[in-house]
């Protein structure tokens, strides 16, 4: 009766123990990929697009996180208004919001610094995918 129950015990942990491993995968597997991306995306890009790239990745990452949300349709400060509640405290401040919002759009810019990448880097890492669905205010202004 002993083995029975031995057998039962180390049946249902190792259900367990699957499970946990498959929630980690299903929970880390987009965030690697991202990762890894946007690492060959700072190895190889030049300086003049190299933020763009960051920005492309952290979209895409974004949509993964997220995909029973409208994120591909934010832009600008609703954008990093989302980018911002995802993480435990804001990573994208003042100097990256001019940048994403305004300056990247020029014909000619260079961000000197890692700050763009070190904080798209960090919200891969720290975002929650537990987020309560909630409206984000359009950066167009009232709707009639």
């Amino acid at each position: 009766m002993g083995w029975w129950i031995s057998i039962v015990v180390i049946f249902i942990t190792t259900l367990v123990l699957l499970a946990t491993y498959r929630r980690h995968q299903k929970k880390w597997g987009y965030r690697r990929e991202a990762l890894t991306l946007l690492r060959r995306y700072k190895r190889d890009s030049k300086a003049t697009d190299s933020a763009v790239r960051y920005l492309e990745c952290l979209k895409r990452s974004a949509i993964s996180a997220y995909p029973n949300s409208d994120i591909d349709a934010l832009y600008g400060k609703a954008w990093l208004h989302f980018l911002n509640r995802q993480t435990p405290k804001p990573l994208f401040g003042e100097e990256l919001e001019n940048f994403i919002c305004t300056s990247q759009y020029q014909k000619t810019y260079v961000f000197k610094d890692d700050n763009l990448y070190l904080a798209v880097e960090a919200w891969i890492k720290q975002h929650s995918v537990h987020y309560p669905n909630k409206v984000y205010p359009s950066t167009q202004g009232p709707t009639t």
